[in-house]
């Protein structure tokens, strides 16, 4: 019966976003924005870069999907344009699900442009081109013909599946696109803790709708469409701040919904002369994945260093072979400028 569980578990899981294999997903959006929308790059800080790793329904299989990326970004010319600024960014990510190792490995790149409409207004868009590589290790799976009399012997019980050795990996180009806009507004970090940050986007992703097959000719990937909202409210006159969140992500005739919202709270300031004492926010909130997961998670932030932390807690009808359990998620973010020395709305992120 387990057996049939796993099957299934991973038939939901491949099928639960996207009719043709699902795309990496991390519940703290926040600190994947690469992957969210191309036209964050460069948009919050002058430097940016993130270490990401998901492992996910390890109560199913201790094989099930494991996911790291490592992303770079940063803004080119602000000090002579002063009011805009090229953005360039990367990410490189592996995916691994299940026995027979399926691996997805992409590399992306971004090229966008930014301008300041006003002193509180900021547009921008960038467009994003990669390339990824599909593997899996048929050796290591096992099909029904090779048990016999319910031993399984795969020496003399041959699969049969040899057509499928010969068909193990494939590759595709990807191409993309996203707008962001911005609106800061007030003071962060000061006495008055009056700031109002917001900012917007929408994205495209598998533009190209590349083959998705081990085979030469075979389906699709759909184009997928993200929309995304955050916002960093203020409570005038206290360390706190609310930062509720929305997320939607549409691919073929699959939709995923994910809102949710943080509590920001100040531990310290950074001092203003010495800068020996390090500015220091913690964050903790819960998100929700619509009939599928109840993320709770906390954000660390000393200065420049930022770590994060969430489990998703499996509410679906998937919790009968999950027990409830879900996906453990760490990101390290390292940005530039320390935002506890910019007391101006601008320096949002």
């Amino acid at each position: 019966m387990k057996k049939y569980f796993i099957i299934g578990a991973f038939l939901l899981s491949t099928f639960s976003f996207s009719a043709f294999g699902q795309d990496i997903h991390f519940s703290q959006y926040n600190l994947t924005p690469l992957i969210i929308n191309p036209a964050q790059a460069g948009a919050y800080k002058n430097i940016e870069a993130i270490l990401s790793y998901k492992s996910q329904w390890t109560s199913i299989s201790p094989n099930a999907y494991k996911t790291v990326m490592l992303a770079y970004d940063q803004r080119m010319m602000q000090k002579k344009w002063k009011t805009s600024w090229l953005t360039g960014g990367i990410n490189l990510f592996q995916d691994k699900a299940g026995d027979g190792n399926m691996k997805t490995m992409q590399g992306n790149i971004a090229f966008g442009y930014h301008t300041m409409l006003n002193d509180k207004n900021v547009f921008g868009g960038a467009l994003f081109a990669g390339f990824a590589q599909r593997s899996i290790d048929y050796s290591a799976l096992t099909w029904d013909e090779q048990y016999q009399n319910g031993v399984f012997d795969p020496i003399n019980n041959p699969s049969g599946e040899v057509p499928l050795q010969n068909n193990n990996k494939f590759g595709y180009p990807d191409f993309g696109l996203g707008i962001l806009y911005q609106y800061n507004k007030g003071q962060r970090y000061s006495t008055g803790n009056s700031m109002v940050n917001i900012h917007a986007g929408l994205s495209l992703f598998h533009l190209n709708t590349p083959t998705y097959s081990y085979y030469s000719s075979g389906e699709k990937i759909y184009m997928k469409v993200l929309g995304h909202a955050d916002a960093l409210i203020g409570i005038k006159r206290t360390n706190l701040a609310i930062a509720p969140g929305f997320l939607y992500m549409g691919q073929g005739p699959s939709s995923e919904i994910l809102p949710g919202c943080y509590f920001r709270y100040m531990l310290r300031e950074e001092s203003q002369f010495t800068g020996f004492v390090k500015g220091a926010s913690i964050m903790i909130g819960t998100h929700l994945r619509l009939k599928d997961a109840f993320i709770p998670s906390v954000q660390l932030e000393v200065a420049e260093y930022t770590i994060g932390l969430s489990y998703d807690t499996n509410v679906s009808g998937l919790k009968s072979a999950t027990s409830g359990k879900g996906g453990f998620e760490i990101h390290l973010r390292y940005g530039n400028p320390n935002p506890f020395l910019y007391k101006s709305a601008a320096s949002f992120q």
